[in-house]
């Protein structure tokens, strides 16, 4: 807990302006993931390289035959960061997103594209047989609370999409959480009215990550938990199988066209809906 004072103790010194009292632990108010993270989402990923998502996935669909080929539809786009880039290689994108704090920011980011209140497991509020090419990326995916609601969202991402079409996600493994996110702290001023901490916590008998991130803003402290589930390939393959018309054209590893493997920490899975 130390740093999480220090954080919040320069925090306070910048901060005597918008308010007037030190945050303590009975100031934090929980909410839902990506409200008020929204605010400062983007400098919280400002390590993230959007372009280089941006040229993988038209590089998965050029070696697929789909690049431009119809409509795309980036499911979980949360503020338009990867649309802005497709956009910025020619292509205009939509999405869509749960979020409506996410999606807000996404529409002054990228007023050209449409963009649906919706995700996962259902995408209720997307038009079906109007996209070509769904994507769902930066382990989206493992934001789907279980195996059976990953069967939902594969079953309906298929039952959407036209024909002929493409799904390209991607998710991290056991691997990637060992490696990174096991016991992560991570804590930041971010500029004179933000800060945030997070905390990371895998659990391998359930096989989820766990993350804590706690929001220092003019109005307050609030607290998010986001959990992921990390599903197991063999999983994955199973319930495209069980669930959907899909074939799995490849699975390949970390931002290249290698083949995915047991010691993948990102596995980028292509299907396709053939006629």
């Amino acid at each position: 807990m130390g740093r999480l004072y220090y954080v919040a103790s320069n925090l306070y010194s910048i901060r005597t302006a918008v308010m007037a009292h030190h945050p303590d632990e009975a100031d934090v108010q929980t909410v839902p993931p990506y409200t008020v993270l929204a605010r400062v989402y983007d400098q919280l990923m400002n390590h993230v390289n959007y372009r280089r998502w941006a040229r993988y996935i038209a590089a998965i669909l050029r070696k697929t035959n789909f690049w431009k080929c119809g409509r795309l539809l980036d499911i979980g786009c949360g503020t338009g960061r990867f649309l802005e880039e497709l956009a910025a290689l020619g292509w205009i994108g939509d999405g869509c997103d749960p979020s409506a704090e996410m999606l807000a920011v996404a529409r002054r980011r990228h007023p050209r594209g449409k963009l649906f209140l919706s995700g996962l497991p259902t995408l209720g509020e997307v038009p079906p047989e109007t996209y070509s090419v769904m994507t769902c990326l930066y382990d989206t995916i493992n934001y789907v609370t279980g195996e059976e609601a990953l069967g939902r969202a594969l079953a309906a991402v298929y039952e959407k999409l036209a024909v002929p079409g493409i799904f390209v996600f991607d998710m991290v493994t056991e691997i990637h959480c060992k490696r990174y996110f096991r016991h992560y702290t991570d804590s930041q001023v971010l500029d004179q009215q933000y800060a945030y901490r997070r905390e990371s916590f895998y659990d391998r008998r359930r096989r989820r990550q766990l993350n804590w991130i706690r929001i220092y803003t003019p109005e307050g402290l609030f607290e998010e938990m986001h959990e992921q589930v990390i599903f197991s390939l063999a999983t994955v393959k199973k319930l495209v199988d069980h669930h959907t018309g899909f074939q799995i054209a490849h699975l390949f590893e970390d931002f290249s066209f290698d083949p995915a493997t047991r010691k993948s920490g990102r596995i980028h899975v292509v299907l396709i809906k053939r006629p």
